[in-house]
């Protein structure tokens, strides 16, 4: 079955340029999961933090949504969002919207800052997370919803919805600078932009900075995720022979307190390998429906490698949203297992079906593949204390619903009941958060008159 109408949002990967004129198309999906003030993160995949959710049982029930269209003053799409205990937040091309987690009322609206130079600016980027209640965004020169270039970044407060500092984005090379990246982490706002990485504190004043080469050799970082207070770093080194550099970054002062280079499958490009967790280390890239997950060991040495094509399907790696650079995709990883979904696979003229499928980390080894129906497709959303929550997408016949799979096999059991069918193939493309007894999500798509934000009971 397709998308539905709208399919699904985000923006076109970035290109990033560095060598001899070598230009490195970046493809392929990155996932996130940490712990962001809630019982448990419950967005696809990154698991660095955060506490085990247990919930239910649910009751089938739509608490609260917003039918703030897509189309509105803020943008004609999502970027992505923000979930904390208190707020749900939506970020647009041209600002942010938070609404109150319990109510659903709208807090604060704020639009994207204006430019150094003035006039009004779009989004480019997005932190993944929050920490200290405060959040970054980049902004930029563009038109029609498209940033053109990446000027500055802003950390915005999520209690006032205003920025509490600003500067501008350097660049230290000549890759792409359409995009930045963003973590808030231990106090200290860490932003990817150009290849290289900085530091601010919560004011917007810079404590650090690290150029391109350094993880040595031609390098440029090529992606980002928060530990627990650390930055882990992806860096594609040019010409470094089927290998990338996995590194520990201190957030405070910019040290590189570990690293270690990662021998990517001669097969594929090293420039499209992404992270997918941080805690411990997944990545994910290669080319489209051939690509791999590689599980590392708490030295960055390479435990398993998992090929996209399993005995249970094609692993489905590509992206169902973007928060600006970062590439999500549907999966959870918990200290032992990663659990992803596979591909569609017809079953008809109209319906299709798929399988959630865990790995085991240390060997690669398929414990477990489960589908969830026949004639639905569905998709993991988080680790709780007792197995894998996850949620079908839904069809008319049966609506969207939410299940826990069990952590040895898989055995799936309803959480609740069925939710509208307003809400067929929204898990599909929505940043899901789970916080132990309600699911929130963040629709990333531009659809009219379909709920843009919304929490389930």
């Amino acid at each position: 079955m397709p998308y539905g109408p709208g399919g699904p949002g985000g923006p076109a990967p970035r290109a990033k340029k560095g060598g001899a004129g070598r230009l490195i198309a970046v493809v392929i999906a990155v996932v996130v999961v940490v712990g962001i003030g809630v019982g448990g993160y419950a967005v696809f995949g990154r698991a660095s933090g955060g506490t085990a959710a247990s919930g239910g049982p649910l009751k089938g029930k739509v608490l609260w949504q917003s039918q703030d269209a897509p189309q509105n003053a803020l943008g004609l799409s999502f970027l992505g969002g923000w979930h904390t205990a208190d707020l749900t937040v939506t970020v647009a091309p041209r600002g942010l919207v938070a609404y109150d987690a319990r109510t659903g009322r709208r807090r604060w609206q704020l639009p994207s800052p204006p430019l150094p130079a003035g006039g009004a600016s779009l989004i480019c980027g997005v932190s993944t997370t929050t920490a200290g209640n405060v959040g970054v965004i980049g902004f930029g020169a563009g038109s029609g919803g498209t940033v053109t270039k990446c000027e500055g970044f802003a950390l915005v407060d999520l209690a006032t919805g205003r920025t509490r500092g600003q500067g501008t984005l350097q660049s230290g090379t000549s890759l792409g600078d359409n995009t930045m990246s963003a973590e808030v982490i231990a106090g200290t706002a860490v932003i990817e932009y150009g290849g290289s990485l900085t530091g601010y504190d919560l004011s917007g004043h810079q404590r650090w900075r690290l150029g391109p080469k350094a993880a040595g050799g031609d390098c440029f970082v090529n992606d980002l995720l928060p530990g627990t207070n650390t930055a882990t770093v992806l860096f594609d080194c040019l010409g470094s022979d089927h290998t990338v550099t996995v590194a520990q970054v201190s957030p405070a002062n910019g040290t590189i307190a570990k690293k270690a280079p990662v021998t990517i499958p001669a097969s594929m490009d090293t420039a499209t390998f992404r992270l997918v967790s941080a805690q411990p280390v997944v990545l994910s890239g290669g080319p489209v429906d051939n690509g791999a997950l590689i599980t590392l060991d708490d030295a960055f040495q390479v435990r398993a490698t998992i090929p996209q094509k399993d005995a249970a399907g094609t692993l489905d790696l590509s992206p169902y949203s973007g928060l600006a650079s970062h590439m999500l995709i549907h999966a959870a990883v918990s200290s032992d297992t990663l659990v992803v979904e596979t591909k569609e696979t017809a079953v008809s003229s109209l319906r299709e079906t798929n399988k959630i499928v865990a790995f085991d980390l240390a060997t690669g080894r398929e414990r477990w593949a489960k589908s969830l129906g026949g004639k639905v497709t569905s998709v993991p959303v988080t680790f709780g204390k007792d197995g894998v929550i996850a949620m079908t997408n839904g069809t008319y016949e049966n609506p969207p619903r939410v299940f826990r799979l069990a952590a040895a096999d898989g055995k799936a059991t309803p959480m609740g009941p069925a939710y509208s069918r307003d809400f067929i193939q929204k898990p599909r493309t929505s940043r899901l958060y789970w916080d132990g007894t309600r699911l929130f999500g963040i629709s990333l798509t531009t659809v009219t008159g379909t709920p843009s934000v919304y929490a389930l009971g």
